[in-house]
């Protein structure tokens, strides 16, 4: 059940599948189960307070350690051979070397441009990450968000990569399984109001007419109050955890921890947002930028569109995220030039082109970074961090 509640907010890249997905599930419950099972059979550490693992086998550090750079490793080997085939495919076939040929046309300094605001974009995800995990210090916090974009760039499982590697290291460094998992899902939260509240704030204006685009009530008003009843319902299933948590106050288990985390979670990052704490903008950059990355790929080609539409069809293409098919490559891909085709991006051939610039850009940089950084992160890794209350 942790598994299912605790999903980043990731912006999915490539997949594998339903085997991955599984296999990174059971990465993120072996983790948060062993400290559950540490607290139980330790009725000090009942109150919720984290004990590092000193005791934990090194190992078995080592071993975790080894798994998760073979993860980070392989994924981008198959990343590189998928971007070989894409290539392969744009030149080869027929229907599509169009677009191929559009590729090479693109203007050098909107590509650019384009890099430089998914470097933008994944600060914005640093400055965040830095305020819901500030107490792992800002050193450790930075690499190991950077690590999380890099891993969850390359495996397409929702996040749960990213959640894994994530977990793993908090535990390390004395975080209690419940503060973990209310952490994670006011990161989840907090990334996915902007998203959310996006298609409310663009698509009722761009049906009004106010703000260019499509006023087909299916590509506009349908998304956005999709999008105001799923805020309605996230603050209401909060409100229901946090009541059936008072009946559960003196048990200990995964539903306790579970719904702790979600009412916990979404009332913390309602508090932020009353709080209006500058690093909140991190959330807003990290969507924004990608955004724009998008967009400026468009641009190279001379055919941007307004930033209304790219940003109205990137939040509803960007639904095919969670679409469970192998190879969740395609999928994006799909959705995002489905959607800008039908807000009036033409042509075809160049929308094409731009998105499969844009995949390039959003894979690769955070690819490129977060290995970097966990890289520079592994001599960190084992060293045990003084104890942090839960909450």
């Amino acid at each position: 059940m942790l598994g299912g509640v605790l999903q980043l907010p990731a912006r999915t890249r490539f997949g594998r599948g339903a085997t991955e997905e599984a296999a990174c599930q059971a990465s993120v419950t072996e983790v948060l189960t062993r400290g559950l099972n540490d607290r139980e059979e330790n009725p000090k550490n009942r109150g919720g307070i984290a004990v590092p693992e000193h005791r934990s086998a090194p190992d078995d550090s080592s071993a975790m350690l080894a798994a998760q750079s073979r993860t980070l490793r392989n994924s981008i080997i198959s990343l590189s051979v998928f971007f070989g085939l894409v290539v392969a495919l744009l030149f080869g076939v027929p229907g599509l070397k169009s677009a191929g040929d559009h590729i090479s046309d693109a203007r050098l300094s909107w590509v650019a441009a384009a890099v430089a605001l998914e470097v933008l974009s994944c600060i914005g995800y640093v400055v965040l990450f830095d305020l819901v995990f500030g107490r792992l210090g800002r050193s450790l916090s930075s690499r190991l968000s950077l690590s999380e974009l890099a891993v969850n760039s390359v495996v397409s499982v929702s996040g749960l990569a990213g959640i894994a590697l994530g977990a793993w290291v908090l535990r390390s460094k004395g975080f209690s399984v419940e503060r973990i998992a209310k952490r994670s899902v006011l990161i989840f939260v907090l990334t996915s109001a902007v998203n959310v509240g996006a298609v409310v704030v663009i698509g009722v204006p761009m049906w009004l007419g106010v703000i260019p685009g499509s006023r087909n009530p299916l590509l506009t008003l349908l998304p956005a109050v999709a999008a105001a009843v799923t805020i309605a319902a996230t603050v209401g299933l909060a409100a229901w955890a946090r009541r059936a948590l008072e009946g559960r106050a003196h048990r200990h288990g995964r539903l306790t921890v579970a719904l702790a985390a979600v009412g916990g979670g979404v009332q913390d990052a309602l508090t932020l947002i009353r709080e209006r704490d500058w690093r909140l903008l991190g959330a807003v950059g990290y969507w924004l930028f990608d955004n724009l990355v998008l967009l400026a790929c468009l641009a190279a080609f001379a055919h941007a569109p307004s930033f209304w539409v790219v940003a109205m069809a990137y939040l509803v293409g960007m639904l095919a995220n969670s679409i469970p098919v192998p190879g969740g490559f395609i999928a994006v891909e799909g959705g995002l030039v489905g959607m800008l085709l039908l807000f009036g991006a033409r042509p075809g051939s160049v929308v094409i082109a731009a998105v499969l610039v844009y995949r390039a850009i959003s894979l690769w940089i955070p690819a490129v970074i977060g290995s970097l950084a966990f890289a520079s992160m592994r001599r960190e890794i084992g060293k045990p961090g003084a104890p942090v209350e839960s909450g």
